[in-house]
């Protein structure tokens, strides 16, 4: 049986060109673009609009890249080092290469290899990326390392992420384990499968190319997600010494919290 690091190698390294066909869509990368301004806009609320923000699992700067264009100064830091090389092509093409730099690193390393940039005013989490992957052990030292390398006050956002509470309504109201999806010219079709036992999810991807009216099979990928309800995802940031400060329906400004959404907060440094 493989272990956890050879299944996160296998999906974002050896298979990663597959989850790249998604996160480099033209629906994903506009995805990113809107998450980017929403981001910005609840930064500059917290008088964030300077200093140094840390992506973690930043991929191909889909979500950096715009924050860089809107005007931070923007760290990536990503396990694969093919996402990190298009990120750092992508970011001299847009010219925001003073301004968006990125940095092949595994996240439980993040204050080893980011000693040469810290410290940051912000991190941010967005979607699946890190958070989940690892046990609750690991995933409070991510975050505990996060807490290192930030400046007094620092804020921490997790966004577009899956809560528990998402998973449970789709899978067992709604009867939703698999579903359709179209990526430019792919077509993936994701089945999942959630024990609510261990909150793990296992998620299956099977990917097509359309081919005129056929779909052409050109790989499969599948990886195990460990899913927080808001309730443990905040104990967990506590223990790491952040403090919730606020829960958003999208991180365009509404507030509060829907299970029928993805999940969005905002902490805050409060104290470790």
């Amino acid at each position: 049986m493989k272990d956890v690091d050879e299944k996160i190698r296998e999906y974002f390294i050896v298979k990663g060109e597959l989850f790249r066909l998604i996160m480099d869509s033209k629906v994903m990368m506009e995805r990113g673009r809107k998450i980017a301004r929403g981001i910005a806009r609840q930064l500059i609320t917290l008088g964030y609009d300077k200093g140094k923000l840390l992506d973690v699992g930043c991929g191909t700067g889909r979500v950096s890249i715009p924050l860089a264009e809107i005007g931070f100064e923007v760290i990536g830091i990503d396990i694969s080092p093919t996402y990190i090389n298009i990120a750092n092509r992508r970011a001299k093409e847009k010219n925001v290469e003073g301004r968006a730099n990125f940095i092949v690193c595994d996240a439980r390393e993040m204050e080893k290899c980011t000693s040469n940039y810290k410290p940051f005013s912000s991190v941010i989490f967005v979607w699946s990326s890190v958070i989940g992957y690892y046990d609750e052990n690991i995933d409070s030292k991510i975050l505990s390392e996060a807490y290192n390398i930030t400046t007094d006050g620092a804020a921490l956002i997790i966004a577009d992420a899956i809560s528990k509470e998402y998973m449970v309504l789709h899978q067992y109201f709604f009867g939703l384990t698999r579903k359709v999806y179209e990526y430019d010219n792919v077509v993936v079709i994701e089945k999942m499968l959630y024990n609510p036992a261990t909150g793990n999810v296992l998620i299956r991807q099977d990917f097509y190319e359309k081919s005129q009216n056929n779909l052409m099979f050109i790989g499969d990928s599948h990886f195990e997600l460990h899913l927080y309800s808001l309730d443990e995802l905040n104990k967990l940031a506590y223990r790491s010494g952040w403090c919730l400060y606020r829960v958003l329906t999208d991180l365009d400004g509404e507030v509060g919290y829907s299970p029928l959404s993805s999940l969005n907060v905002i902490f805050v440094k409060c104290r470790k």
